[in-house]
């Protein structure tokens, strides 16, 4: 193995070194770029990648270079990536709509598509982050880590908190993706930050337990408390509303008690993996009428997993279906839609029934270059009258919406590990109640950075 010894003012020949060194890295297993006492600067091992994995979102690259100990107690990783996007809407200006932007939003496309606003160019380089992994006792069965992560948002140039947790002995507190979202199960990479429309996906204050395996078995559960932020840490709003043309029948009630998801899944090989998932909500709001605080259940139940005939080649599904949990689903989060007043008993609220479906495939022709395409459903009922509300000068509102249909297909090529080309076509369509359809296609291409 190779060591090289640096004081502190060589540190930045040593980290420049450390590209050059990669590939004597990967063949030897590990490679320790500076020594700093009882602290080691090395490249990211097997070994170290199974530790910061346990400590970090599956979505997310695990980062390039670590500081650690020599016998793990302690590691420090610190990632991230700049990943500008440039692309091309044809058929509706969705980049440029309201809440619009990088994330292809299909419950976002303007309905009708306005005339003079059929297509927009962009370039979007506001798509990065920075992470930081903090691991103690690092492999061992007291392994405690923390993790944070901060970004922009594909909006503006404002950084947000995405993530932030403590994880000890399989137990997580703090800010993380919500334990409904099947991580290992998600959808083929896209390079829209958005996502499949029916794809549960979004972050929540919680204290939730994974198990590990058992023969393959393994379950979680857990209490929230859902923040109405996406995935990518923007806020898109809350998924229930008090009003019908300004007359107010119920209105704010304090939330006393938490969201409750839980699931169990079984792994039988690698890429065969099913997972049943469910999660009961309590939606409290004050009857006006009857000057009562009431409580409403809300509830949804998902089938996912991934299988894998041939190694090259897996796929990807998910299906969630529910009532009043709008603000789980990417297309419905932040539309008023999951729990509305009920126009049959006049004071009390309703839970709208809803579901997301996903489907993906990936194809890994080598180490470095991959194909994956992925189709997605989302679609509400029962929404009645609460559909027009928001309509305003002969456009549809954010709550006029039936269902969306999502497709993407994309190629990504790895040039080396810290540089990646990916490009990708995206097809929206999104269904109003009253105000008719319209469709977008995006063109988009990334060149990402990963360290």
């Amino acid at each position: 193995m190779k060591r090289f010894n640096c004081k502190m003012p060589a540190l930045a020949v040593c980290l420049a070194a450390a590209t050059a060194i990669d590939g004597v890295a990967q063949s030897a297993g590990e490679e320790v770029l500076l020594e700093m006492g009882p602290m080691e600067l090395v490249t990211v091992t097997p070994e170290l990648r199974t530790i910061l994995i346990k400590a970090r979102p599956r979505r997310d690259e695990t980062p390039k270079f670590a500081l650690r100990t020599r016998d793990n107690s302690f590691v420090l990783s610190i990632g991230g990536k700049v990943n500008p996007i440039m692309g091309y809407d044809l058929g509706n200006d969705l980049y440029n709509a309201p809440d619009g932007g990088i994330s292809f939003v299909t419950g976002d496309i303007p309905v009708p598509a306005q005339a003079g606003h059929k297509s927009a160019f962009f370039i979007n380089p506001l798509n990065g982050y920075l992470d930081f992994t903090v691991v103690g006792f690092g492999g061992t069965s007291n392994q405690l880590s923390a993790y944070f992560k901060i970004g922009t948002n594909g909006v503006n140039h404002s950084m947000v908190l995405k993530r932030a947790y403590v994880t000890w002995r399989n137990v997580t507190v703090g800010e993380n993706e919500t334990l409904l979202s099947d991580e290992d199960a998600v959808s083929p990479p896209t390079i829209d930050p958005q996502g499949p429309c029916g794809d549960v996906s979004t972050t929540a204050y919680q204290v939730a337990y994974r198990s590990p395996s058992y023969n393959g078995f393994r379950f979680a559960a857990g209490v929230e408390m859902p923040t109405f932020y996406s995935s990518e840490g923007y806020y898109r709003g809350k998924d229930y509303r008090h009003d019908f043309y300004g007359i107010k029948v119920t209105d704010e009630a304090s939330q006393t008690i938490p969201d409750i998801p839980a699931w169990i899944e079984y792994e039988g090989s690698e890429n065969n993996r099913v997972r049943v998932s469910g999660i009961m909500r309590n939606f409290a709001y004050r009857d006006l009428i009857a000057s009562k605080t009431r409580h409403l259940m809300g509830w949804g139940v998902q089938l996912s997993g991934n299988f894998s005939f041939w190694k090259p080649l897996v796929f990807d599904f998910q299906g969630v279906y529910g009532k009043g949990i709008g603000n789980y689903l990417q297309d419905l989060a932040g539309r008023p839609l999951s729990f509305t007043p009920d126009n049959n008993e006049v004071g009390r609220m309703t839970a709208n029934p809803m579901m997301g479906l996903v489907f993906g495939a990936s194809y890994n022709v080598s180490d470095k270059l991959q194909f994956n395409a992925v189709g997605s459903y989302s679609r509400i009922w029962d929404v009645g009258a609460y559909a027009d509300v928001d309509d305003a000068n002969g456009v549809a509102g954010s709550a006029n919406y039936r269902y969306s249909v999502y497709a993407a297909a994309n190629c990504f090529y790895s040039f080396t590990p810290y540089l990646k080309l990916g490009i990708e076509y995206l097809y929206g369509h999104r269904e109003t109640y009253s105000m008719g359809c319209a469709s977008d296609n995006r063109i988009q291409t990334q060149i990402s950075f990963t360290f």
